[in-house]
């Protein structure tokens, strides 16, 4: 069987939750957008709604991977919060920036592009060979 690959690139997904999605769209859509005139650059980014449920409406954001690299550029605040991963700090700082605004929005880090690899991957520039083991000795 023939598999279809997406021609998306790989994006970082972020889903979230708020109340009347409908009319906060707009508001992410500013803030996002201000987020690209400060890095000077255009990015991939989608928000779409995801459903609702007991009154809370869902969405997703896609970002660039990219686009999170650049912005690290310009905010290195973004890695003094806490998270283990570049993407759920990027996540807990953007959350923290929207609630500074007096926007209440749940965000979660929902998916991080990864490559997918057979096997083990090694990275040719830390091997070690017997001269090392022989410093090491």
């Amino acid at each position: 069987m023939k598999r279809i690959r997406s021609l998306k690139p790989p994006m970082i997904v972020i889903s979230g939750s708020c109340i009347k999605f409908d009319k906060e769209r707009e508001t992410i859509m500013d803030y996002i957008g201000e987020l690209e005139w400060g890095v000077h650059t255009k990015n991939n980014f989608e928000c779409s709604s995801n459903g609702s449920a007991l009154g809370w409406d869902f969405f997703q954001l896609y970002f660039d991977p990219e686009f999170v690299e650049r912005l690290l550029e310009v905010h290195p605040d973004i890695r003094k919060e806490e998270g283990n991963m570049v993407e759920q700090q990027f996540v807990l700082w953007i959350s923290k920036q929207l609630k500074k605004r007096n926007l209440e929005y749940y965000l979660k880090l929902s998916d991080v592009p990864y490559d997918h690899t057979q096997g083990f991957r090694l990275d040719p520039e830390n091997y070690r060979d017997d001269s090392e083991l022989e410093k090491l000795r």
